[in-house]
């Protein structure tokens, strides 16, 4: 209830440009966020008395806050892409509901019903301490949709929905910053066609967590909208959209740290391309911050010292690579398994393969057009760097990197943006966009049978 009454606020309802949008529902999430860890620790409150603040917030948001109206012109509309949006969509509907909620690691609901009965992020004495210092952003979001009056239960059921939409406008962030990127030299204009967006609607990874309840897409949203901004604007953008973009990035990291090369990525762009810039770099920082606040990474800290007696109990959370032998083992299985379709890892290491799949045929495809276009296209080039400088950091440190694709699902949707970017309008790259059929064709077969067997467990 709270969140709706905080988007209401927001104006995150009206029409206004993509980035403009994002930020402002990410707004009402950390407010929400702030909120909760202010009652939890002075214990004034709770999530089922906040609707009553929030509600004093949403309308004085309303009668003072009134936005410039959007002067962008519409988008051009296309039918495939409507198409697949409704039919992913119709799909995920069905899943929802024809299914019992259900989540891939049970302490998520765990934690739903936790925040429920107390009503604030406390700890749990009772609770294994991984799921007490594991961030509570994504469990609170849903707790709080819950106690919406009449519809709460069946609004949780349709948690794929709500993430696909969010998904869509990250979508359309990116269509938005890339648009102004030319894509070599024959490409002076917007890209013409929405259709091989499509790519980004059937990747394996992201429709899985659509079905069962994960915070790792709600996770790697912001951390794409990131990471494209990274390859797109860092080099120009000023100081406010840099701490806009770095709250982001903050935002995703502190919720689960496995994505600090995130900030490892955006923040080497920032600096490489402004270093001399003092109120980039401070704007970078302080966002940086607000985002680590807002995701609760400062407050999980804190908690830890005051239950556990340490910052971090890291033995309970994952175990990571304990040698060198370990993290070339680690990495050469990684870079193995993003191009096996899952075949080959499970065969040569007996054990290995986890839920979710891997990132597909558009992943693969995307690398096939970023190398083929990296020696002419600035924009390939650096995408390139971006995920490899990435996926390294990640494979060098934990052990299961092969299993655990949907960790690090935010630069495997960057590499396949950028690659509908440039064969939109790339020149001398026909092939790879007719290549981009049979690789959708082939993808939404794959779905539809996860979509069987969803059905049939």
């Amino acid at each position: 209830m709270n969140l709706l009454l905080l988007l209401i606020g927001s104006h995150a309802w009206k029409p206004a440009p993509a980035l403009t949008r994002f930020a402002r529902v990410f707004a009402a999430f950390s407010l929400l966020s702030i909120e909760m860890q202010l009652v939890t620790w002075l214990g004034i409150g709770s999530l089922h008395t906040l609707p009553l603040v929030n509600l004093v917030l949403a309308i004085a948001a309303l009668a003072v806050w009134r936005p410039a109206p959007d002067r962008q012109p519409p988008a051009a509309k296309d039918r495939v892409w409507i198409a697949a949006v409704l039919l992913v969509g119709a799909v995920v509907v069905a899943l929802n509901l024809g299914r019992q909620l259900e989540a891939a690691d049970p302490y998520h609901l765990e934690k739903v019903e936790r925040i429920e009965r107390l009503g604030t992020l406390a700890y749990d004495p009772d609770t294994a301490s991984k799921i007490n210092v594991l961030s509570s952003v994504y469990e609170m979001l849903l707790a709080d949709v819950r106690q919406i009056p009449a519809i709460g239960p069946l609004a949780i059921r349709l948690h794929g929905i709500w993430s696909l939409l969010l998904w869509l406008l990250a979508i359309g962030v990116a269509r938005d910053l890339l648009r102004n990127v030319k894509a070599g030299d024959a490409d002076p204009v917007a890209p013409a066609a929405r259709w091989p967006w499509v790519a980004l609607l059937v990747v394996p990874t992201v429709f899985h967590q659509l079905v069962l309840v994960k915070n790792d897409l709600f996770v790697a949203i912001p951390a794409f909208v990131a990471l494209v901004w990274g390859v797109t604007r860092a080099g120009k953008a000023r100081p406010r959209e840099i701490g806009l973009v770095l709250w982001l990035a903050g935002l995703a990291v502190a919720i689960k740290l496995t994505t600090l090369p995130l900030l490892v990525v955006v923040g080497t762009a920032i600096l490489i391309q402004r270093f001399t810039e003092w109120k980039a770099i401070a704007a970078a920082a302080l966002g940086t911050f607000a985002g680590l606040l807002a995701g609760g990474l400062l407050f999980t800290l804190a908690m830890n010292v005051q239950v556990y007696g340490q910052l971090m109990p890291v033995e309970d959370i994952g175990s990571i690579n304990p040698g060198v032998a370990a993290v070339m083992t680690g990495v050469l299985r990684f870079a193995i398994s993003l191009v096996d379709l899952g075949r080959l890892t499970p065969v040569w290491w007996p054990g290995r393969g986890g839920w979710s799949g891997t990132f597909g045929l558009p992943f693969i495809w995307a690398c096939g057009v970023l190398l083929w276009t990296s020696r002419r296209i600035p924009l390939a080039r650096l995408t390139l760097l971006c995920v490899a400088v990435y996926f390294l950091a990640f494979a060098v440190v934990f052990p299961d990197a092969d299993i655990s694709h949907r960790l690090v699902l935010a630069p495997a949707l960057l590499a396949i943006g950028v690659a509908v970017r440039v064969v939109d309008r790339g020149e001398g790259i026909r092939a790879w966009r007719i290549a981009l059929v049979p690789v959708i064709a082939l993808s939404t077969a794959q779905l539809a049978r996860s979509t069987f067997l969803y059905f049939m467990r």
